[in-house]
């Protein structure tokens, strides 16, 4: 991306969180500032992500986490055949991402939210694989695996006193080693949560509060900047969404998180929007799209993020 077009970007976050603080005046400064750059042409909703290369007929992609220089990406796949879920890895290689193959640590059990850490050396996911040689867990829990000498490590798990008996989901790490992620139970309904680094241990988890958490609606899939100052996340009906999950938009204001505001219709549609991820330098936002009623596989979708801004 062209530096003044990733400068822009991170300007318009920045002119967001004023808005955010200041209101409707604050709006109005911004919607005149934004007449004096040129937007890209918009397909509401966005478009189709790899055709026929990650995004592929009769399967299901999930959580898309790409390298910093965005050649690699690393997804996980829903099948009917096994692994029946398992994490890909797929490079791009003259314009083109390759067939993806089941990483080194995963196709055994059932693992899923691949986030590759800001230094690139970790990788963090969901997995329902055994603790301490007990059997297959029930519920999923928090992962990490770090880079070795030619690919990943042994898989190690987070603890006890951040995994429970409920699903534990989504990790999305910042560059200061904070983990933020989902926990619940999919019968129940789920908020998003963060925990600290402290030497070789994490703090007990904490709960992001009323600015991004309601008590009747799901919040899940947080994507937070490497910064930790920017977290687009997915919520389930959600009011005032554009249908049954939409993608939100907070930012970290002296460690509280602002009251989340809706993406809008270059992103959500009366589909499901979920799974969000920003690229490093901010020019584009990935999200998985998926229907429920009649069942339609997922798939992932790219905007432009001057899109948002209509």
């Amino acid at each position: 991306m062209h530096r003044f077009a990733r400068q822009w970007s991170i300007n318009l976050l920045l002119a967001v969180s004023a808005v955010t603080v200041s209101g409707t005046a604050g709006a109005q400064e911004l919607d005149a500032e934004l007449q004096s750059f040129s937007r890209p042409q918009c397909e509401p909703g966005g478009s189709l992500f790899a055709p026929g290369e990650i995004s592929l007929e009769d399967r299901s992609e999930y959580r898309l986490a790409l390298s910093a220089d965005g050649k690699t990406a690393y997804y996980h796949v829903d099948s009917a055949t096994p692994p029946h879920q398992a994490i890909y890895v797929t490079h791009l290689k003259n314009g083109r991402f390759g067939p993806g193959e089941v990483v080194s640590f995963s196709g055994t059990y059932r693992d899923s939210d691949p986030f590759i850490s800001p230094d690139g050396q970790s990788l963090f996911y969901s997995s329902t694989r055994p603790v301490n040689g007990a059997p297959e867990r029930a519920d999923t829990d928090l992962w990490v695996v770090h880079r070795v000498q030619g690919g990943w490590g042994e898989p190690q798990h987070l603890g006890p006193l951040v995994n429970s008996t409920r699903e534990e989901l989504y990790p999305s790490v910042t560059r200061d080693g904070t983990v933020y992620f989902a926990s619940g139970t999919f019968e129940t309904d789920f908020d998003m949560y963060r925990i600290r680094r402290q030497g070789n241990q994490y703090t007990a988890p904490e709960n992001l509060g009323p600015g991004v958490n309601t008590p009747d609606s799901w919040e899940y899939n947080p994507w937070v900047s490497p910064d930790g100052h920017v977290m687009i996340f997915a919520s389930l009906n959600r009011p005032g969404g554009y249908g049954l999950g939409d993608l939100y938009l907070s930012f970290n204001i002296a460690g509280t998180w602002t009251q989340a505001v809706n993406l809008g219709p270059a992103v959500n549609t009366e589909k499901d929007e979920f799974h969000p991820l920003v690229t490093r330098d901010l020019g584009h936002i990935y999200f998985v799209r998926q229907t429920w009623d009649p069942f339609t596989d997922s798939d992932f979708y790219r905007v432009d993020t001057r899109c948002l801004w209509r």
